[in-house]
C-alpha cells in the first residue's frame, strides 16, 4: 500500500504538476487577451454612447419626423426652395464628423489565406 502512496505522488510530482504548470502559464495569455477584450468592448460601448448622444441632439435641433413620414417624404420630391431652406440651416452650424476608432489598431490583420 505504501509502494502504491508513493508511486502515485512521484507521478503527480513528476508528470501532473509539469502538466499543469504548463496549463496555467498558457491561461495567463488568454486571460490577458480577455482583458484587452473586455477594454475594447468598453471603448466600442463608450463610442457608441457618444454618437448616440450626437444623433439625439442632432434630432432636438434639427427635428426629427417619425419613420411613417420619413418614409411618405422619401418617396415624394421634395420642391427645390424646400431643399434650400434645410441647406441654409445645415450651412448655420458645420457638421463635424465624430472621431471613430480602427478596428485593425486592436485587431491587426494577420496573413492568412481568406476563406
Amino acid at each position: 500500500m505504501l509502494d502504491i502512496i508513493r508511486t502515485d505522488s512521484s507521478q503527480v510530482v513528476n508528470e501532473s504538476l509539469p502538466q499543469i504548470y504548463t496549463k496555467a502559464t498558457e491561461m495567463r495569455h488568454i486571460y490577458r487577451k480577455i482583458d484587452k477584450l473586455e477594454a475594447f468592448v468598453k471603448m466600442i460601448g463608450n463610442s457608441v454612447a457618444g454618437l448616440e448622444e450626437r444623433v439625439i441632439k442632432a434630432e432636438t435641433d434639427l427635428g426629427a419626423f417619425p419613420n411613417t413620414f420619413k418614409k411618405i417624404l422619401h418617396t415624394i420630391s421634395i420642391p427645390s426652395f424646400l431643399n434650400k431652406s434645410s441647406s441654409s440651416r445645415q450651412q448655420q452650424t458645420p457638421y463635424e464628423p465624430p472621431v471613430l476608432f480602427k478596428t485593425e489598431d486592436y485587431f491587426p490583420c494577420v496573413d492568412e489565406a481568406p476563406y
